[in-house]
């Protein structure tokens, strides 16, 4: 009996700092994360329901959808809100897609109307900030937790 104790004893003393060493690897692996919210305007108007993508220098982007208010939170993915902290290009898209892929009229309508944009007003946003590679938007993350307002001209 006192011998199985023993073992126990010591298995225990080997195994658990071999865990909390594996557990403690994973965590400062993955880089800084900071909580980001704001609210998203184009002219001064709140834009509902666009995605808004946050491009780090390096790394995995972040995600967020604008709310009713134009109001939005990033999300890293399921189990991580946020984005990591650095530099980050800021571009921003219709969250839902059509059979046309947006280029017919009752597509843009729809799209725009999701929006609360005119169809021109929807056309200059995604002509000025709809992709990474032509948007000129960016944005410094910090761990600071104050919102970043995103305002489109």
């Amino acid at each position: 009996m006192c011998h199985h104790s023993r073992a126990l004893r010591l298995a225990a003393s080997v195994t658990l700092p071999v865990l909390l060493g594996v557990v403690g690897c994973n965590k400062s692996d993955y880089p800084e994360l900071a909580r980001v919210t704001g609210t998203v305007t184009y002219k001064g108007k709140p834009v509902p329901n666009m995605m808004i993508n946050f491009m780090p220098t390096a790394g995995r982007p972040s995600w967020g959808r604008t709310d009713a208010e134009g109001k939005y939170e990033m999300i890293m993915d399921e189990d991580n809100k946020g984005a990591y902290i650095g530099h980050h290009k800021v571009y921003i898209t219709p969250p839902m897609s059509t059979i046309d892929g947006g280029t017919s009229k009752t597509s843009k309508q729809a799209l725009a109307k999701a929006a609360n944009l005119t169809q021109e007003e929807m056309m200059d946003i995604r002509s000025k900030y709809g992709a990474e590679e032509i948007t000129k938007y960016e944005v410094d993350v910090k761990n600071d937790s104050k919102p970043i307002d995103i305002k489109l001209e």
